[in-house]
């Protein structure tokens, strides 16, 4: 048998399965329990949050055998069918390939039939946003006008792209980001279901490099898991990803706010001889100098980070000021929006760090022709 990637395998199953979104949770649950529950929803918020399957989860809910139920029982066929992709009443559309005027029409003329083996049809388009005008248009009368038991989901990472009348003819629902404790939580379940050991430290970096997506963290864990099997250490992980080690960055920003220029440029090429991927580094520098200027600011509460690399960076924030980080961030954010076109990204980084150790060099104005003494003929 095939391998399965864990994202689908661990995929949310019911509205317990979801972390994260407790407020979407309530407010489903609330609306099913006293028959509230509105015939079109947005579901907005980053990739990898959960959107699709609170759809898929919601389709279940209410077309579950023992249901409508916010727990559905996943054992009856309907269940199954929908958690496989088969039920003929739950319709996914991929907007993204599916944009045309002609295809909303197609799904207009189809809405009209009654539910075939479940009690409820569910209609889930997929990146609504890249709808067309003429799609979204020709989508308006169905909305506000839904057969009976119809229910349209639109799951969408930019809602700002959709048309004011979508928005007001549906109830919207944000879904937020994880918090890392969330995403290694979730990533403990799975290693240990898979009996996979792992430090705490890898899959908090894991964590922080899926930026708050439980799917991408998820992915990640399975693409380390196809890499070094079921004993996965730390270093596995700084070289699966790319990304750069807390240590070795910490000993760069340190020479950096020492303005030690050879140190830093020795830190730097130790990195780099290491292969990582400049993005990925210039994106660990930017975080870095975010969570030191947040130290320097009295703002660590606001940092999700163990006791033993906020003392790092507390050491680092000693060495510098507000201003000076200020100057890097603006530096660095420049830096990496360069680094998409510049052909020697490795030399892009050095001259960054060169000229922010030597600004005064840098900055100081040539000596004008009109700056020296005239010549007086004889």
């Amino acid at each position: 048998m095939s391998h399965q990637t864990f994202y689908r395998k661990y995929r949310s199953q019911t509205f317990a399965d979801l972390m994260g979104q407790d407020h979407v949770i309530q407010t489903l649950k609330n609306a099913m329990t006293h028959d509230r529950l509105t015939h079109a929803h947005i579901f907005s918020g980053p990739r990898g949050t959960g959107k699709t399957s609170t759809a898929r989860i919601l389709a279940k809910s209410l077309n579950c055998r023992k249901g409508p139920t916010p727990e559905p029982c996943l054992t009856c066929d309907l269940c199954e069918k929908i958690a496989q992709g088969r039920a003929v009443d739950v319709i996914e559309i991929d907007a993204a390939s599916n944009t045309g005027v002609d295809n909303i029409r197609t799904l207009n003329d189809q809405v009209n039939f009654a539910p075939v083996e479940c009690k409820s049809k569910i209609y889930i388009i997929d990146e609504a946003h890249m709808l067309s005008s003429g799609a979204f248009n020709a989508l308006l009368k169905t909305l506000e006008e839904p057969p009976e038991n119809t229910l349209f989901i639109l799951a969408t990472t930019e809602p700002h792209k959709l048309p004011i009348t979508i928005h007001s003819r549906c109830q919207h629902l944000h879904f937020r980001l994880m918090t890392t404790q969330e995403t290694v939580d979730q990533l403990k379940k799975i290693s240990d279901a898979e009996s996979i050991t792992i430090e705490d430290v890898a899959l908090t970096t894991i964590a922080r490099n899926a930026g708050g997506s439980m799917r991408d963290a998820v992915s990640l864990l399975d693409q380390i898991y196809a890499f070094k099997g079921t004993e996965i250490s730390l270093e596995d992980v700084l070289l699966s990803l790319g990304a750069t080690n807390f240590d070795s960055l910490i000993e760069l920003m340190t020479s950096f706010f020492t303005k030690d220029t050879q140190a830093t440029l020795e830190n730097l090429t130790n990195l780099m001889d290491q292969g990582l991927n400049m993005t990925q580094l210039i994106s660990d520098i930017l975080e870095c100098l975010k969570q030191v200027l947040f130290i320097k600011m009295k703002l660590t509460a606001q940092l999700d980070l163990d006791d033993g690399r906020l003392k790092q960076l507390k050491e680092v924030a000693d060495k510098t000021t507000v201003v000076e980080i200020k100057d890097a961030l603006t530096a660095f954010a420049k830096a990496e929006v360069e680094l998409k076109w510049f052909p020697n990204p490795a030399l892009l980084l050095q001259v960054t760090f060169l000229t922010q150790l030597h600004q005064e060099t840098v900055q100081q104005p040539v000596a004008t022709a009109s700056a020296t003494p005239e010549r007086k003929d004889p």
